[in-house]
């Protein structure tokens, strides 16, 4: 049986109803497609993007600083430290309307005595939506109370160390400084920055939808930093610097440097700078009062060069000790110009030579010595390389080969001229005489979280340079330099002393030439002579003065350290107090010697 036949009406609307139904489809699909593609674009591609919103609006992520390491001295006593501090930042609510913002910054400027070149940089920030701003840093724990009191949106205070050097000033250039950060800037800060600063941790400070902290969490620690002890002595380090400080006062110095050490090991027991600086207030220093002369900066050595010629020439037998030379004019004759003598001095030993510092017998002897022979002993010496000290901007110095030497150079150098070098590496030369002949590099770290400084990679072994025999008949002449020569008022009572005096002139650039009237003035030695408690360096540049000679302002330094630490270091006296006293009565210097001028 056949199904009715529909009526024309009818089947319009059975059509009808069948296009609407997959228009309802189509569009249900297309909407579900298009939530599918969303959740996909949510869940995928925008992931990161959203989580970090929500982050933002819920979570602050602050960096925890570690503790960095202390620097002690050599017996314990505490040179850098941390203390408590604490610091403001402001995390932006993310609802928060500038005007809001602005509020916030101006109550905080208000606490905290802020300047409106700051408040300005603050207010910058926020209105560009930084997460994170530092207000201030390193404030107060009263200070920081007072901040919290305030219960401001997004204003966070949290716990940050500070570097402080509670001896003040001392050693200031041996520590060098930290920034705000606590980073080192000089000093053993700067070179032993990634022992000394451990490694950063990290926290979450999680808000409710009022932007109130409620929990925090810590995600990373941080990792405190390793001690570092030192080869420094407090107690030598102060009277050092004492004394360099008093004798650049007293002779109106452009500045000074002085170096203990102990010659057996190299290890450094003082090394002090004037003018100096509190690395408390680094940033607010003085640059010139920062400046490292005692190992960045280059000299002219002058006289106390001279025992680098002696050696050359003990060593390689161009001279005996008990020879004589003919000193009696007052200059000698060189290629560019004579160099002089303050006074003829007639016929002069090879010890007198050196005792009286006479420039005209040096020469001779250099010459017998010549360029090749002497080249090699100043290279053996640590002339012209860096020492390996474990401080930063140490300078190499200057010596020139052989071949780059003019027809005038084995005179000038013989008497400590056309070389520079630093006041650490004449310690250290004078050092090699005190051991006996062997070179060792200075050392100023002792030990790292205890355990002892392991040799560095490209540090020079001990170094028999000269032979015991040439070592010990420099000593013999260098004590004659102290007993009757230019070094008379280095001179300790009851102790014997070696050492040598030296007066350069300095070169000026702009006129091309050495200055007469700017002079740099010098000392090395050790005490006492025949077993040394220590060595020491000293340089004053430019004394303004009327004295300016190693023997008048330079050895008078040696002397004033040297009593006070020997005293501390218990060092008996080694010589009979009938021969002290009477070289001591003769102990004052003259009033004018000229020891090496071009």
């Amino acid at each position: 049986m056949k199904a009715a036949a529909l009526l024309p009406g009818e089947e319009i609307a059975r059509r009808t109803a069948r296009i609407r139904t997959r228009v309802v489809l189509a569009v249900m699909i297309l909407w579900a497609g298009g939530i599918v593609v969303r959740l996909v674009q949510l869940q995928v591609f925008f992931h990161g993007r959203a989580k970090e919103q929500i982050a933002y609006q819920n979570q602050a992520k602050v960096k925890l600083f570690p503790e960095r390491g202390m620097i002690r001295d050599r017996r314990g006593m505490i040179l850098a430290q941390m203390v408590s501090l604490r610091s403001v930042f402001y995390a932006p609510p993310a609802k928060e309307t500038r005007e809001e913002r602005r509020t916030v910054i101006r109550k905080l400027a208000s606490c905290l005595d802020l300047d409106e070149k700051t408040v300005a940089g603050i207010e910058a920030a926020a209105d560009q939506r930084k997460p994170f701003i530092w207000i201030k840093r390193k404030i107060g724990l009263e200070t920081a109370a007072a901040v919290d009191a305030l219960r401001l949106p997004g204003v966070f205070t949290q716990e940050e160390p500070q570097r402080v050097y509670p001896q003040g000033a001392l050693a200031s250039h041996v520590l060098g400084g930290v920034n705000i950060d606590n980073d080192g800037l000089a000093g053993v800060e700067i070179l032993f920055n990634d022992t000394l600063r451990g490694k950063p941790g990290e926290q979450i400070i999680y808000r409710d939808t009022y932007k109130r902290p409620y929990r925090s969490e810590q995600i990373i620690a941080p990792e405190s930093g390793r001690d570092i002890d030192l080869t420094i002595d407090a107690v030598i380090q102060y009277i050092a610097q004492r004394e360099i400080e008093k004798a650049v006062a007293e002779n109106n110095a452009a500045w000074g440097a002085v170096i203990v050490s102990d010659p057996a090991t190299g290890e450094i027991l003082a090394l002090a700078n004037a003018p100096s600086y509190d690395p408390n207030l680094y940033g607010k220093a003085d640059p010139a009062a920062r400046m490292d002369w005692a190992y960045s900066r280059r000299i002219d050595p002058g006289s106390t060069f001279k025992i680098v010629t002696a050696s050359a020439a003990l060593e390689n037998r161009k001279v005996a000790t008990y020879e004589t030379f003919d000193c009696r004019d007052s200059a000698i004759d060189v290629a560019g110009g004579p160099i002089r003598d303050h006074k003829p001095y007639g016929v002069l030993s090879f010890s007198g030579i050196i005792a009286e510092s006479s420039n005209i017998g040096t020469i001779q002897i250099g010459r017998r010595v010549g360029a090749e022979l002497m080249y090699k002993t100043i290279k053996d010496f640590g002339f012209g390389e860096r020492t390996g000290i474990e401080l930063p901007t140490e300078s190499a110095g200057l010596v020139h080969p052989p071949a780059r030497w003019s027809r005038r150079s084995i005179d000038s150098i013989s008497v400590g001229y056309e070389v520079s070098v630093t006041p650490l590496q004449l310690l250290q030369a004078i050092n090699i005489v005190a051991n006996r002949g062997v070179r060792l590099a200075p050392r100023i770290i002792k030990a790292v979280d205890g355990r002892p400084r392991p040799p560095q990679a490209g540090e020079a072994p001990p170094a028999q340079v000269i032979s015991p025999q040439t070592a010990e008949k420099l000593i013999e002449i260098l004590e004659r330099a102290v007993l009757g020569g230019t070094g008379k008022a280095a001179a300790v009572p009851g102790y014997s002393v070696a050492g040598k005096t030296g007066t350069s002139q300095i070169y000026d650039p702009i006129e091309g030439k050495y200055s007469l009237s700017r002079h740099t003035a010098s000392f090395i030695g050790f005490v006492p002579s025949n077993k040394p408690a220590f060595s020491m360096a000293v340089v004053l540049f430019e004394p303004r003065n009327n004295a300016y000679y190693g023997g008048q302002v330079a050895a008078p330094v040696f002397r004033a350290i040297a009593r006070p630490v020997l005293r501390y270091l218990h060092v008996f006296p080694d010589t009979a107090p009938a021969t002290v006293h009477a070289s001591a009565a003769s102990a004052a210097p003259p009033a004018f010697r000229q020891e090496a001028e071009e």
